[in-house]
């Protein structure tokens, strides 16, 4: 696991017309049971991001120094393997963001940028829940279909999406 690096979400600010969540304090902003061994792992730097997109999230408020662009290049990373929660979310403007940045040529190794589909998975709100929670029709999410639909729209872009990986 050279060179690991992880993307932890603590909620700051709210981020409409997603619920809050992820608060610090809260267990929500700890990573998935499946994923704690890499906390404690040396060759692993978790960033905490303020926001859903990794990438803004990884920019310093004070400076404008985006630690995670910083990582890539100073390791003339040629590809990057991406998993994680909120597929059609979190995932999805992560990849996006960063297949511009590249495209920009931010990461001048980078070439490649995959989705590792077994990695990923998203939330199913259904109407009740949405009525019951009290909150705006807009947060109808249907799980089957919103993963599928992140999973195309970051292919379309110019994501690899695999549910395998071979080394």
């Amino acid at each position: 696991m050279r060179g690991c690096r992880l993307l932890s979400l603590t909620c700051s600010q709210p981020e409409p017309p997603y619920p809050t969540h992820c608060e610090k304090g809260s267990g929500e902003e700890k990573l998935v049971p499946q994923l704690e061994w890499l906390e404690d792992n040396p060759h692993t730097t978790l960033i905490e991001k303020d926001c859903i997109n990794g990438f803004i999230g990884a920019s310093a408020k004070d400076t404008g120094n985006n630690t995670l662009l910083e990582w890539v290049n100073q390791n003339k990373l040629e590809a990057l393997v991406v998993v994680g929660i909120c597929t059609d979310i979190c995932v999805m403007d992560f990849v996006v963001t960063m297949l511009s940045a590249r495209n920009h040529n931010l990461t001048p190794t980078l070439k490649d940028i995959a989705v590792y589909t077994k990695g990923c998975a998203t939330y199913d709100m259904s109407p009740e829940m949405v009525t019951q929670l009290v909150l705006p029709k807009t947060a109808i999410h249907s799980q089957d279909i919103a993963h599928h639909v992140g999973l195309y729209t970051m292919a379309e872009r110019g994501a690899l999406i695999s549910s395998e990986i071979l080394f």
